[in-house]
């Protein structure tokens, strides 16, 4: 396995398999709230703040087209690591993922990720064998593919300065 300071070493499980697991109780749950859509901030549950601002304003904060590639491009990173330890196959991977923002005819907008992955060491043909397994395995690309259950839901709260999940 490669040694990477910082990084947290993958877990991986007993077989290579892409299929997808049984509904289980969360591992983790992450707790977010935005206030004032991209003219406000991001708040974490643990206490960190991020501004947002608007595409054409990115020296102010973070937009969602840049929020939604690193996470795609973290998850998928961690995901092609597993991918790669399961395969017992020692070599740096890279993921860059591109979001692109487009306006419908309609009035409305939408995204088209991309994703590119490379990896050391590797022919074309590999990296495109470990790259579809990573794909298929990595939760925000499920989400991506429409594989998940994305809910909405409304709450009020108590005291909107104070951001708490129970």
């Amino acid at each position: 396995m490669t040694t990477n300071p910082g990084y947290a070493e993958p877990q991986v499980r007993n077989r290579d398999s892409d299929e997808p697991r049984s509904a289980s109780a969360p591992i983790y749950t992450a707790a977010v709230e935005n206030i004032g859509g991209t003219s406000g901030e991001v708040r974490v549950r643990d206490g960190q703040k991020l501004a947002t601002a608007p595409t054409s304003h990115t020296e102010r904060g973070n937009n969602p087209e840049q929020f939604l590639a690193m996470a795609w491009s973290t998850c998928l990173g961690e995901t092609l690591k597993v991918v790669l330890a399961v395969a017992e196959i020692d070599a740096l991977s890279r993921v860059r993922v591109e979001v692109e923002l487009h306006k419908e005819k309609t009035g409305g907008y939408y995204f088209v990720p991309r994703a590119y992955i490379s990896i050391d060491g590797l022919s074309t043909e590999e990296m495109e064998k470990y790259a579809g397994r990573a794909h298929a395995r990595c939760p925000i690309s499920k989400l991506l593919k429409g594989q998940g259950t994305p809910i909405v839901e409304v709450e009020t709260y108590k005291n909107p300065d104070n951001f708490e999940l129970s």
